[in-house]
């Protein structure tokens, strides 16, 4: 082969390689194959941005004075929203970059870079600081080094297309908002925190160095195709909500519980006495997730008729889902697989666990603690070392039907590791002949 043939044939994988990582580099692609959109750090039009002083908007008059010091465009309708954009401001470490209170006017807050916002936690310090506020629509802006990014409290507005990092809460949401396409990461309390009514989807809330996002006391919340990987605490954690939808997130990769729900004990009771401290976290739907490599898949503590159903729960350090005084929950047609517990059950009570494959853990289920009631039904229960436990107080009480289990046996392992060791010493051998060949010639 030529030296010309040779170096075309160079180029020519070099640009394959390009075009077959092009796609990679510019989404990042979720479980059902459709983009999440990343946002860049960095942002194309900064260079036409300019230096500010800080802004603070109270009410309707302040817009008009806003703008007829021509300082935003626009009339604050729905047609044609006030916007204010290209601004760089430095919080200078005390009050918020932008602040906006008590409007209803329809606003628009584009390519702008706020940092540097004061760290008062009761005074919710933010690059962009919202309260009692609807009708705003956030895009684009780099809200960085803050207390918080964003703080919201208000109804019918919309954070699209943000950088929110190195704050240390990302967003702090109090209201109705939709959260979508926002690249969220390296804060050190919290990505999202929020109490509300909250649509938060397409999100990228990794490396967080506390929770992905936290809801709490919330309902009717949605959370569905979020990247929420690699943060230090709970990838999403609910915390006392209720009919939340989450779904076609990918949870993997955090230090804490992929997802995690938990509920409050008004009265310490048995789980079999009626339990009126489970009424806080109940009816939501965890359906269509990836929770994988994390402390824990999903956990449940002190909660009620909540579903789990069609999850990916493989390769967590402790178990793929685990119950705490938790009842009449219904998981099914999840993968979990090569954890320690496939499903741990503790002082659990009236669960219903069928049709899920549960496989090459070490144990499959197990129920601890007076947990009794629970069916276990229409399993795949491959290749653990025991498909059930079960502890004494727990015997006895709980249904098993027309579930399909092979446990592994050490006669079991003894076949595999014979082989394996002879390949093993066999390969070493033929390494040693061709290297005592080498050395002759």
């Amino acid at each position: 082969m030529n030296l010309k043939f040779k170096t075309k044939v160079i180029i020519f994988m070099i640009f394959g390689i390009n075009f077959v990582l092009l796609p990679l580099i510019c989404y990042n692609i979720n479980i059902d194959g459709e983009a999440i959109y990343k946002v860049n750090s960095t942002n194309k039009f900064l260079k036409t941005s300019e230096s500010s002083g800080k802004i603070f908007i109270n009410g309707a008059s302040d817009w008009v004075d806003f703008k007829n010091a021509g300082n935003c465009s626009g009339e604050g309708t729905y047609s044609d929203p006030y916007v204010i954009e290209d601004l760089i401001i430095n919080g200078g470490n005390t009050g918020s970059c932008i602040r906006i209170e008590n409007s209803e006017a329809y606003f628009r807050i584009e390519n702008c870079t706020l940092y540097n916002s004061g760290k008062n936690f009761f005074n919710y310090d933010a690059g962009i600081r919202l309260q009692n506020v609807s009708n705003g629509y956030l895009i684009k802006n780099n809200c960085s080094k803050n207390f918080c990014g964003i703080f919201h409290y208000g109804n019918n507005n919309s954070i699209f297309q943000n950088s929110i990092v190195n704050n240390q809460i990302g967003i702090y949401e109090l209201g109705e908002c939709i959260i979508s396409k926002n690249n969220i990461t390296n804060n050190n309390l919290c990505g999202i925190y929020g109490i509300g009514d909250l649509n938060i989807s397409l999100n990228n809330v990794d490396y967080n160095k506390g929770w992905g996002i936290r809801l709490a006391w919330g309902s009717n919340n949605s959370v569905t195709y979020n990247s929420v990987k690699y943060n230090d605490g709970i990838g999403i954690f609910l915390d006392e909500a209720v009919y939340n939808t989450i779904s076609h997130n990918n949870c993997s990769n955090n230090k804490g519980n992929g997802i995690h729900l938990e509920g409050r004990i008004d009265t310490m009771i048995t789980p079999w006495d009626d339990p009126l401290y489970v009424q806080s976290c109940m009816y939501n739907v965890i359906s269509e997730n990836i929770v994988n490599n994390n402390f824990c898949g999903i956990m449940l503590n002190i909660t009620k008729e909540n579903n789990i159903i069609n999850n990916s729960l493989n390769n967590n350090k402790n178990g793929g889902l685990e119950l705490y005084f938790s009842r009449e929950i219904q998981i099914s047609n999840n993968q979990i697989n090569e954890n320690y517990y496939g499903i741990k059950i503790v002082e659990s009570i009236l669960n219903n666990v069928f049709q899920n494959t549960i496989n090459y853990n070490y144990y499959g289920i197990s129920l601890f603690n007076s947990s009794y009631g629970n069916q276990i039904t229409d399993n795949i229960l491959h290749y653990n070392r025991k498909c059930y436990t079960e502890s004494d107080d727990s015997k006895g009480y709980n249904i098993y039907e027309n579930n399909d289990c092979i446990e592994i046996k050490d006669n079991n392992i003894l076949i595999w590791i014979i082989p394996l060791t002879a390949i093993i010493i066999l390969s070493g051998l033929a390494i040693i002949i061709l290297l005592l060949r080498h050395k002759r010639t």
